[in-house]
């Protein structure tokens, strides 16, 4: 009997430090995720006669305030915003996002963003609109940028603590945990 319940101890003990392995050798940056624009104003590829003068971006999950930013660029690429774009701090779930433009003269313009999430995952993206009427913005060909976004995804490196290591602690907890109590159990029963 004992001999058997060594065999099975070995094997237990065997599949929980494969698993530990396997499980540190995981990336810690491999749970990034992709954050969606749910909406803007202006719209991606709208025509307004005026530019607001807040544009606005609301997404699907908090960000952080110090990394996430918002920015409106001209057709030349160079930026005409007032350098204010970041998280809205009057949307209590940090969602949105706001930057302030001055008046805009007519053509079409590009708003990027940038997000970074509490989990440090990153997103980056843009939406356009044209200031004027419908026939300036034919004659120059605008079109919305497909799908409202041009979406990369990257995994940035937190300042937080890495998931896997949490993972792999509570494991270990749990391993120590259930060892003990095989190890109790199967004490109590070789002594009767």
């Amino acid at each position: 009997m004992k001999y058997r319940l060594k065999i099975a101890w070995t094997k237990w003990v065997g599949w929980i430090i494969g698993l530990l392995l396997g499980l540190l050798v995981l990336p810690g940056v491999s749970y990034a995720h992709l954050v969606e624009m749910l909406s803007s104003f202006p719209e991606n590829g709208a025509i307004i006669a005026e530019a607001p003068g807040v544009i606005t971006a609301v997404f699907n999950e908090e960000m952080q305030t110090e990394t996430s930013n918002l920015q409106v660029f001209d057709a030349d690429g160079n930026q005409v915003d007032n350098e204010d774009g970041g998280v809205d701090l009057n949307d209590p779930n940090h969602a949105s996002m706001q930057v302030s433009v001055p008046s805009l003269s007519e053509g079409e313009y590009t708003v990027r963003w940038q997000v970074v999430l509490l989990d440090g995952d990153g997103t980056a993206g843009a939406f356009n609109f044209f200031v004027g009427d419908q026939a300036a913005a034919s004659a120059v060909n605008f079109a919305p940028i497909p799908d409202g976004s041009e979406v990369d995804t990257t995994a940035v490196p937190s300042a937080g603590p890495n998931n896997t290591l949490w993972l792999v602690a509570g494991i270990v907890v749990t391993a120590v945990f259930v060892g003990g109590a095989f190890f109790l159990f199967s004490r109590r029963n070789s002594a009767s």
